[in-house]
């Protein structure tokens, strides 16, 4: 009984999830949701008290991909270089990346996710462990590269596990405007900061 409770509950947030790639959130309704899975309206208020209540799960699943995705490419950055030189390139690229113009719908999203957490408390709660299993991946990686002599040792892993994520979603605030700075120079000072404070001193 517990797993097919378990299943009927991950049809329906999975559901949710995919229709936030598709709709705005306030056509993400109950019925088009039971309508996609088959199931009963009754069981969907038996796992969520609200429509609400569900979508703000379905964030959770999709902020979570992010993380576990953006934990995966630095991990994989880290234990695959063999020098400084190799993880600065990488890093770089990583930056080029999460910064592409491209990408801004993503970083609209992470700002939404995260906006909905100051007078929702369960949510914060929930985005909190989160966001924590983020920055907890990326100060074990800081920490190991500064370990193999690629990273100064005079900074606190955590904080700049914290500088990272703060600085691939602060592109934001250039991305509402019409007149964008050139992309090219936003990386090249990136790159810079982290030459300059992160990487250790030849």
């Amino acid at each position: 009984m517990k797993n097919t409770e378990h299943e009927t509950r991950a049809r329906l947030l999975n559901a949710a999830v995919e229709m936030l790639d598709e709709l705005p959130e306030k056509e993400v309704s109950a019925s088009e949701i039971l309508r996609r899975t088959g199931i009963a309206r009754g069981s969907l208020y038996h796992f969520w008290d609200s429509i609400g209540d569900l979508i703000a799960d379905a964030y959770i699943v999709r902020y979570s991909r992010y993380v576990t995705k953006s934990a995966a490419v630095i991990d994989d950055l880290v234990r695959n270089s063999t020098s400084k030189e190799e993880i600065l390139e990488g890093l770089k690229a990583v930056t080029q990346l999460t910064q592409d113009p491209a990408r801004k719908a993503n970083r609209y999203e992470r700002a939404r996710i995260l906006g909905m957490a100051e007078k929702n408390e369960k949510f914060r709660l929930a985005l909190g462990k989160v966001q924590l299993e983020l920055t907890d991946a990326f100060t074990k990686q800081f920490t190991e590269a500064q370990n193999r002599g690629w990273f100064n040792k005079d900074f606190d892993p955590r904080a700049a596990a914290v500088l990272i994520q703060a600085y691939t979603l602060g592109k934001i605030v250039d991305d509402v405007v019409d007149n964008q700075m050139n992309p090219d120079a936003w990386n090249s000072l990136i790159e810079l900061i982290v030459l300059r404070a992160l990487a250790q001193p030849d």
